[in-house]
């Protein structure tokens, strides 16, 4: 009998996911270990007790956590307005100007050249 005992309960805990400490979780979460024991007191994540000061936790338990707090963000396509260019400051004569800039700058530099040789 105690054989078929032992055979029963090593199924059994063949069956049984490992258990996680708070480090763990927080690692998971990426956050502290205290911040871990705050969402246990507030009743926001189950745990395994093993003593007063001892706690596990399961993968489920995690999961079901963090599908707790998953929000679905909801974006209101009906006020979106599409963006417009802004024209270059000046308008179009500032534009203008600069061509004719360039294009005096260009000649004045060929003169001076003529001048110099």
């Amino acid at each position: 009998m105690k054989g078929m005992e032992r055979n029963e309960l090593k199924k059994g805990t063949d069956e049984i996911a490992p258990l996680l400490d708070a480090k763990d979780v927080a690692t998971i979460l990426k956050s502290s270990v205290k911040t871990v024991h705050k969402r246990v007191r507030e009743g926001k994540l189950a745990c395994v007790q093993i003593t007063a000061k001892d706690r596990r936790f399961t993968i489920e338990q995690v999961q079901t956590f963090i599908e707790a707090q998953s929000i679905e963000v909801q974006i209101d396509r009906s006020k979106v307005k599409p963006v417009k260019s802004q024209p270059p400051k000046g308008g179009e004569e500032s534009c203008k100007a600069k061509s004719f800039e360039a294009r005096a700058t260009g000649s004045l530099v060929k003169e001076l050249k003529a001048l110099c040789l």
